[in-house]
This record gives structure tokens, C-alpha cells and sequence, in this order.
């Protein structure tokens, strides 16, 4: 117990520092200015797509239920997901607990089957990262020049090795630790059941990838305020690299993380890093609220008896 608190804390602690050092070091230009400059149009379209966001993701629950045999509402998908991002903002993973403690309440779903729905559906989202990073790097070989090689080992990487578990993976798995190969054995376990339903893999990669694509909006939205204007190859590329930070779960819902990422990715395209800076804090700042206007109206959705 003492060692999960004191991993928690950690885990705050470098988020938060984080943050504070890209503030300290960046001082973000013309944060209030660009915050002004998004209006009411601006944050209209920012939350719609991040509800669209939502509803594609919560597809990714709805098919491999449906495939098991249990039937949950779209709209009960949509706000669990909710839950499971505000439970994620205070410790990193704990989403997932959230997430099938939630579901398992809502269809009945045994502790066996439901193993098919948490780590298997973290990995099918890492693969479609990589394939939206493969996707960004190949638009933008000419920018990256030396870059690209690296980016296109590391997104196919995780593309291959995603797929490889769907498929078994056993010379993958017996070549790790023991530690981690029990766990991964299990995640692979369940991702070929879910795989034994024609297509339904590729379906789920195929509603993050829409899910990912739908965040860059977001993203697209913000640096226009800030009066950046990206093409569509540029935005790929930001959205990849920013996107990447949900690989490493080390802090709450990524802070500090995400922010160095959008940097990260903003500094391959010349973007000013003051400007990136504040789009990355704005765009953390609305998802705070967001996310904290609609967990009470989650939980209330969710009390309520599921209707079959």
C-alpha cells in the first residue's frame, strides 16, 4: 500500500514539474491572448470534436462486447469513458480498473471474458499511434530528413509488435522478462479472441485511429487561434508525435507528458515553442474542465439500471 501511494506521488510530482519547467523555461507567449483569440467558436468546435472523439472511441467498446455475446448502449460506452479519463487524471492506469469494473457492472460480463476489453484495447491503441505516425513520417520525409528513419523504426515497430500479439507472438513473449511475460501472454490470450471475429481487429484499430485523428482537430483548432496555420501533412506529424505520449503512463492522464510532446512535435515543423507551449496548456486546461463537467452527469447515467 505504502509503496503504490508513494508511486502515485511520484507520479505527481513529475507531472507537475513538468509543466511547471516547460512554463519556467518557454514562458508561454500570449496565453491569455491566444485563450481570447479561440472564442466562442473556437471552444464550440473544440468540444464537438472531442465529443465525436468520444463516440468513435466508445465503438472500440461496444464491437468485441458485442462479439463476446453482452450488449451495452453506445451511449453507456460514451460515458464510462468519461469516468475512466477522470479516474486517470489522478493515477496513471487506474482508467483501466475504472473502466472494467464499470463495464462488468453494466452487462454482467465475467472477470474472464472482460480480460478481452482492458490491456488488449491499450495495445490496439498504441497501434493505431504507430500507424498514424507511419502515416505522418512517409507525408513528412523531406522535413524530417535524418528523423525520419528513427520515427518510421520506432511507429513501425509498434505497428509490428501489436499485431504480432494478435497473432500469438510466442517467440515475443518467451523472449521477455517473467515478470512481463505473464501479463503479455495474457494480453495476447485475449486480443485472439477477440480475433477470431472476422475483422473486428482491424475494426477497433480502425475506431482509434478515427479517435486520433478527431484529437488533431482539436490540436488544428487551437494553433489557428494562435494564429499558426498547418496543412494537413504538418498537422499528421504533431498530432503523431503528441499522440505518442500516451505510451508512457508514467503520470496522471500524461501531464507534463503531452505538453513536451506537443513541443516535441511543433518543434519538427519550425512552430515557435512559446506558441506551442500555450496551445499544449490551453488544450490541457480545457480537457480538465471538460472532463470535469461531465463525470457527474456520467455517474448519474450510469446508477441508473441498464436497459436490455
Amino acid at each position: 500500500m505504502l509503496r503504490k501511494t508513494l508511486v502515485t506521488l511520484a507520479s505527481w510530482l513529475i507531472g507537475i514539474l513538468g509543466v511547471v519547467a516547460i512554463i519556467w523555461y518557454y514562458q508561454p507567449q500570449d496565453f491569455v491572448q491566444t485563450l481570447r483569440a479561440i472564442g466562442i467558436g473556437g471552444l464550440l468546435g473544440w468540444v464537438a470534436l472531442t465529443l465525436v472523439s468520444r463516440i468513435s472511441a466508445a465503438e472500440a467498446t461496444v464491437a468485441p462486447l458485442g462479439a463476446l455475446g453482452f450488449e451495452m448502449t453506445r451511449p453507456d460506452a460514451f460515458w464510462i469513458s468519461w469516468v475512466r479519463t477522470f479516474a486517470n487524471q489522478f493515477i496513471p492506469l487506474a482508467g483501466v480498473a475504472v473502466y472494467a469494473h464499470l463495464v462488468r457492472r453494466r452487462v454482467g460480463i465475467p472477470w474472464s471474458q472482460l480480460a478481452a476489453l482492458g490491456q488488449p484495447q491499450l495495445l490496439l491503441a498504441a497501434v493505431a499511434i504507430g500507424l498514424v505516425g507511419l502515416a505522418a513520417t512517409a507525408l513528412n520525409v523531406g522535413r524530417l530528413q535524418a528523423s525520419a528513419l528513427g520515427l518510421l523504426l520506432l511507429y513501425g515497430s509498434i505497428v509490428v509488435v501489436g499485431f504480432a500479439f494478435a497473432s500469438g507472438a510466442h517467440w515475443l513473449i518467451e523472449s521477455l522478462p517473467k515478470a512481463l511475460s505473464e501479463r503479455a501472454a495474457a494480453t495476447s490470450k485475449a486480443l485472439r479472441t477477440i480475433a477470431k471475429q472476422p475483422n473486428l481487429v482491424a475494426k477497433l484499430v480502425l475506431f482509434h485511429v478515427a479517435a486520433v485523428l478527431l484529437r488533431g482537430g482539436r490540436v488544428w483548432f487551437l494553433f489557428a487561434a494562435a494564429g499558426i496555420s498547418l496543412d494537413a501533412r504538418e498537422l499528421l506529424l504533431v498530432l503523431a508525435v503528441a499522440e505518442s505520449a500516451l505510451l508512457l503512463n508514467v503520470t496522471p492522464g500524461g501531464l507534463g507528458i503531452r505538453e513536451g510532446a506537443v513541443l516535441g512535435g511543433a518543434a519538427l515543423i519550425g512552430i515557435p515553442a512559446p506558441v506551442a507551449a500555450s496551445v499544449a496548456l490551453i488544450d490541457r486546461l480545457l480537457m480538465i474542465a471538460i472532463t470535469t463537467l461531465l463525470v457527474a452527469p456520467a455517474f448519474v447515467v450510469l446508477r441508473k439500471p441498464h436497459q436490455r
